[in-house]
């Protein structure tokens, strides 16, 4: 499902920075392009953070996906140019699951560099009345809600004061 059309300013030095930076922001799993001249040529750039689709000629370039250990804490108390690199290396992370950027993160606020928000992402984007649902691979997710059946059993089993048992159908996959 197409979500966004990105046009950068006509005067942007980067333009293809400028989308991808717009594309990690929010949190996207491919970009979709006319074709390779679109990203200067570069679908590597791209894929070090997402797939990049073009659609002439319609090919598929896979993200590169870095190693577990690529997110490890850094073994050594870091610097704020080595915080800022990681930064950017990561910017497809999150700091809530990513050890390394989270490393990277704390010593940027510690140094004054940034300034943590006041509002979660979840607050800012209402603000600007852009949905945001959490990414099925997201540990914070919701758990999958109730079939229809199972609602009506439990509302059966309410409204009888003389029912003691009550049958509860869990979905396939859930502990129960």
């Amino acid at each position: 499902m197409v979500l966004y059309t990105v046009r950068p300013p006509a005067d942007h030095p980067d333009p293809v920075g400028y989308a991808l930076g717009l594309a990690a922001g929010l949190a996207v799993d491919a970009v979709v392009v006319y074709d390779l001249a679109t990203v200067d040529n570069t679908p590597s750039r791209v894929c070090e953070m997402f797939t990049l689709e073009t659609v002439c000629p319609p090919t598929i370039w896979a993200a590169s996906r870095p190693d577990e250990a690529d997110h490890a804490h850094p073994d050594h108390r870091l610097t704020v140019p080595e915080a800022a690199r990681i930064l950017q290396q990561h910017i497809a992370c999150r700091a809530l699951v990513c050890p390394r950027k989270a490393s990277a993160y704390s010593r940027l606020v510690k140094a004054g560099k940034i300034v943590p928000p006041t509002e979660t992402p979840r607050e800012r984007a209402a603000v600007r009345g852009i949905s945001f649902p959490p990414r099925p691979s997201d540990p914070l997710a919701l758990p999958p809600v109730p079939d229809l059946r199972t609602l009506l059993a439990v509302l059966d089993g309410l409204a009888d004061p003389n029912s003691h048992t009550l049958a509860v159908h869990m979905p396939a996959g859930t502990d129960g």
